[in-house]
C-alpha cells in the first residue's frame, strides 16, 4: 500500500514538473504575444513621424518649388485666313540635347533636412521643317517645367541663329527660312527639390545631368548609359532613340534623378521593427533556458518578463527619436547600448540577485548579437531572406545544444 502511494506521489510530482515547464513556456509565449500591442503602437509612431517629415518637405516646397520635370521644347506656327486661325502646324523635334547642371543645398524645417537645388538648363537641337518656305510665319517655340514657380531666370532663346530673351515660356519670332532644319538653343535656370526629370521627344535624344550630390537615384523610363558617382558629385548621360520612346500620345518618356537623403531613418526603423517580435521571443527563450538549466533554480516572474520586454521595445522608440538628430547607424548603436546596459544591470541585480554575473553578461551579449544580426539584415536588402534563414538555423541549433541535457519530464533527475 505504501509502495503504491509512493508511486502515485512520484507520478504526481512528475506531472507537476511537466506542468511547471509547460506553463512557464506558455506564459512566455503569452507575454510575447501581449507585447505585440506596443509593437503596433511603435509602428503608429513611426508612421506619424513620417507624415510629420512629409509635411515639413511640403512646406519647403510651398515656399521654394516642388519636384521638376523639364518638358521637351515644341515649335509651331498658325495658318490664318481672314484674320482667323485655321490650323496650327507643329514641327517635329529632330536632334535634341539637354544638359542639366545641379547645385544642391540643405534647407531645414524644424529638425528635418530637405535637399533643394538650383539647376542650369541648356536645351539645344533642331526641328524638321517639312513645310518649305516659312517667310512671314510667326514661329512659336515653347518650353515648360512642371512647377513654373521654379524659374530663377528668364529663358534665353536662340532660334535659327537669332537670340531673343523673353519673359515667358513662349518665344514668338518671324523666320525667313526654307531650310529643312531649324536649329535652336535655349538656356535658363530653375529651382526645385528632391527630383528633377527630363522629358524626351526627339528622334535622337541625349541628356546629361551632373550635380554635387553623392547619393543620386536614377529612375524614370531609362537608366543612364554612362554614369559616374563619387563621394562628392555625380555625372550621368543618356542616349535614347525615337524608337524606344513611349508610343502613348498622352505620356512622354521621362528620365529622372532623385536627390533624396541617402538613408531614410523612418523606413529603416520600420523595417527594424518587423524583427521586434523575433527579438523578444529569442531573448525570452534565453531567460527560459537559464531557468531550466540553472543549478540555483532561479525563477523569472512573468512581470519581470514584461519589464524585460518593455526594455527591449524601448530600443525602437530610442532609435526613431535619436535618428532624427543623428545618423541612423549611430542612433542604432546608441539605442542598442542603452538597452543592453539596462538589461545587464537588471539581470544581475534583480533576477540573479548578484549571484551570476556570468549569465548577466551572457544574456546581454546574446541581445547584442541579435542587434548586430538584425542590423546586418537591414543593410543586406537583396539577400536579407537568405541571411536571415541561415542565421535562424544556427540560432535553433544553439538552442537545441544548450537544452541537450534537460530532462523535460523530471527536473530532479541528475
Amino acid at each position: 500500500m505504501e509502495e503504491q502511494i509512493e508511486k502515485e506521489l512520484a507520478f504526481s510530482q512528475k506531472c507537476k514538473n511537466i506542468d511547471s515547464k509547460a506553463k512557464k513556456f506558455l506564459t512566455i509565449l503569452g507575454t510575447s504575444l501581449l507585447l505585440l500591442i506596443p509593437i503596433g503602437f511603435m509602428s503608429g509612431i513611426i508612421l506619424d513621424r513620417t507624415s510629420y517629415r512629409d509635411e515639413a518637405v511640403s512646406k519647403v516646397a510651398q515656399s521654394w518649388a516642388g519636384s521638376q520635370t523639364i518638358a521637351s521644347p515644341t515649335m509651331s506656327f498658325s495658318t490664318i485666313n481672314n484674320k482667323k486661325v485655321e490650323d496650327i502646324k507643329e514641327l517635329e523635334l529632330n536632334n535634341y540635347e539637354t544638359n542639366v547642371v545641379i547645385k544642391t543645398e540643405i534647407r531645414k524645417k524644424g529638425i528635418f533636412k530637405v535637399p533643394v537645388y538650383t539647376a542650369e538648363v541648356s536645351q539645344k537641337g533642331d526641328f524638321n521643317n517639312k513645310y518649305g518656305n516659312l517667310a512671314g510665319k510667326q514661329i512659336s517655340t515653347t518650353i515648360g517645367i512642371s512647377d513654373s514657380r521654379g524659374f530663377v531666370t528668364e529663358p534665353s532663346f536662340k532660334i535659327n541663329g537669332e537670340t531673343t530673351k523673353v519673359q515667358d515660356v513662349v518665344c514668338k519670332k518671324e523666320l525667313k527660312t526654307s531650310a529643312k532644319t531649324i536649329p535652336f538653343e535655349i538656356t535658363y535656370k530653375i529651382k526645385g527639390l528632391n527630383d528633377i526629370g527630363v522629358a524626351l521627344g526627339g528622334y535622337s535624344n541625349k541628356v546629361s545631368v551632373q550635380g554635387n550630390w553623392k547619393d543620386p537615384e536614377f529612375k524614370g523610363d531609362f537608366l543612364p548609359t554612362e554614369r559616374e558617382v563619387t563621394n562628392k558629385d555625380f555625372n550621368a548621360n543618356w542616349s535614347v532613340p525615337k524608337i524606344a520612346l513611349s508610343k502613348d500620345q498622352e505620356t512622354q518618356s521621362v528620365i529622372t534623378v532623385s536627390l533624396l537623403v541617402p538613408v531614410d531613418s523612418y523606413s529603416m526603423a520600420d523595417r527594424s521593427l518587423k524583427y521586434g517580435f523575433l527579438l523578444l521571443t529569442l531573448t525570452f527563450l534565453g531567460y527560459f533556458i537559464f531557468e531550466i538549466t540553472s543549478k540555483e533554480k532561479k525563477k523569472v516572474h512573468p512581470i519581470q518578463y514584461c519589464l524585460l520586454g518593455a526594455a527591449i521595445l524601448m530600443f525602437y522608440l530610442l532609435l526613431v527619436s535619436i535618428s532624427e538628430l543623428l545618423t541612423f547607424n549611430l542612433a542604432y548603436l546608441i539605442s542598442a547600448l542603452m538597452v543592453m546596459g539596462m538589461i545587464l544591470v537588471y539581470t544581475y541585480f534583480v533576477i540573479t540577485k548578484k549571484k551570476s554575473i556570468g549569465f548577466s553578461i551572457s544574456i546581454t551579449a546574446l541581445i547584442g548579437l541579435l542587434y548586430g544580426f538584425f542590423y546586418v539584415l537591414l543593410m543586406l536588402q537583396d539577400i536579407a531572406l537568405f541571411a536571415g534563414s541561415i542565421g535562424l538555423f544556427f540560432i535553433i541549433a544553439v538552442i537545441m545544444y544548450l537544452t541537450r541535457n534537460v530532462n523535460w519530464y523530471n527536473e530532479d533527475v541528475e
